[in-house]
Order: C-alpha cells, then structure tokens, then sequence
C-alpha cells in the first residue's frame, strides 16, 4: 500500500514561502533536514527544498523569491544563517595565530587547535582555486597576506 504523494507546496509558492519565514521568525531558523517526520517543520523543509531546485533552475514564482529574499536572506543558497558569524570567528581565530606563530597552521601538528586551522587554510585555498568565496578570500588576503601559502615544518628545539 503506498500513501498518495504530499505536493511539496501547499497552499502555493508565495503561501509557503510565508509560512517558512514565519517558522525562521519563530525559530531563528530555516527548516531542517533532520526535522520530526509529520511535523510541520518536515513539510516546510520539504518546500523550501522544493524552492531551491526551482530557484536554482529560474523556474521559481518571483514573488515568493521576493519574500523569501526579505524575510530570509540567504535562504535560496542553503547556507545555514550563522555561517558569516561562524567564518568570522574562525578568520580572527586564524589571524590571531598567525599574529602569535608568524606562519600558517601545519596539518601535521601535534596541536589540535594548529591542525584544524591548517584544516580551513586547506579548504579556502580550495575554494581560491575553484573561485568560490572571493570576498572571503580578499579579506584573508587583506588581513593575513601568505595565508595560502604552504607551511613549511619546522622542527621544535627542546
């Protein structure tokens, strides 16, 4: 027996597009993936799912894009809400200890703060490379210039 499917926007694309912004009101959030199957929150994750296809495609309802846009910036990428706050704790992590160390973290450090700094240098090299994040890039480049650049190990005298 199988359940007959659920239309991911009910009510339409400006209706939903409401209620997601009301639940992000609410909740200081986007819906989740990991919502409670059969909640609310399930059936709204689904539709915003749903909007970020379209929107991605150029098929999506305008309007709705309009207030989503308003009431949720950010919401058509995907990128969770806190993540400009969480990259500027990590970037003055990363000045602030290669103000301290005059050199980028090593991935083969015995220090876990060292590895996982030389983890985000890694990843935003990357992202340089593939050109994706550029405003965060020139603010490293401003700020720490030769973070990019390949750490060279360093043994430690004792």
């Amino acid at each position: 027996m199988t359940s007959a499917p659920r239309p991911s926007m009910p009510g339409g694309p400006v209706t939903s597009a409401e209620r997601i912004i009301a639940f992000h009101t609410a909740n200081g959030t986007l819906p989740r993936v990991t919502a409670a199957p059969g909640g609310e929150e399930e059936q709204l994750y689904r539709a915003l799912k749903r909007m970020r296809i379209l929107h991605r495609q150029g098929k999506f309802n305008q309007e709705a894009a309009a207030l989503l846009d308003a009431g949720c910036p950010g919401w058509a990428n995907g990128r969770a809400f806190g993540s400009d706050r969480l990259w500027q704790e990590r970037r003055d992590e990363l000045v602030g200890w290669m103000e301290k160390n005059g050199r980028p973290p090593h991935p083969s450090s015995g220090d876990d703060t060292e590895r996982s700094l030389a983890s985000l240098v890694a990843a935003y090299r990357k992202h340089a490379l593939h050109g994706r994040h550029p405003d965060r890039i020139k603010e490293l480049d401003r700020l720490i210039p030769g973070w990019s650049m390949t750490p060279s190990w360093v043994q430690r005298s004792e």
